[in-house]
């Protein structure tokens, strides 16, 4: 990101249980800037959650519906706080824009046993017939490589509480803000 081009919109991405609505909450607070987060967003176009759509739609369907709603917010021209879904790193339109002038990506990692116990604990996330560890090992080694070309900043979110998370964002935050 350079000093001429400061971030327009502040994009937290990572795999389903890394808390980028948590942290994501915080940095629009900080900045007074409005929150879109996609599962909030998809629950409020379609009236179901994202588990209740892949089960109608198939993983397919519901990856272009994320894809749509992150595309639509990068576009809009006043700045934000933008929770994307995980799946959204997968789709090269998404990726670019991921780097476009005005765009600070942070990409928030944890560790397959945060994860886990992350996601089995809430219960409109997904179920994948291979198994919650399975799942996650396999979108880690896919996505991983993807996350970090497009990342600002990453940061290792285990152990950490959110208001420790929200300061080592700061650099980012001061450059958005």
């Amino acid at each position: 990101m350079s000093a001429a081009a400061p971030a327009r919109h502040l994009v937290l991405i990572g795999l389903m249980g890394t808390g980028k609505t948590t942290l994501g909450r915080l940095a629009a607070a900080r900045l007074g800037w409005p929150l879109l987060d996609s599962d909030a967003e998809i629950q409020a176009r379609e009236g179901a959650s994202v588990r209740e759509l892949q089960e109608r739609w198939g993983a397919g369907g519901l990856h272009r519906l994320e894809a749509t709603i992150l595309l639509e917010a990068l576009a809009r021209p006043e700045p934000s706080v933008i929770c994307a879904a995980a799946s959204t790193i997968d789709d090269e339109r998404c990726r670019a824009a991921l780097r476009a002038p005005g765009v600070s990506t942070v990409w928030l990692r944890a560790t397959l046993a945060t994860l886990v116990a992350r996601y089995d604990a809430d219960p409109h996330r997904p179920r994948y017939r291979q198994g919650t560890a399975a799942a996650l090992a396999r979108q880690l080694a896919a996505r991983s490589e993807r996350f970090a070309a497009v990342a600002t900043l990453a940061i290792d979110v285990d152990g950490l509480e959110p208001g420790s998370l929200i300061e080592r964002l700061g650099s980012v935050i001061g450059e958005a803000g």
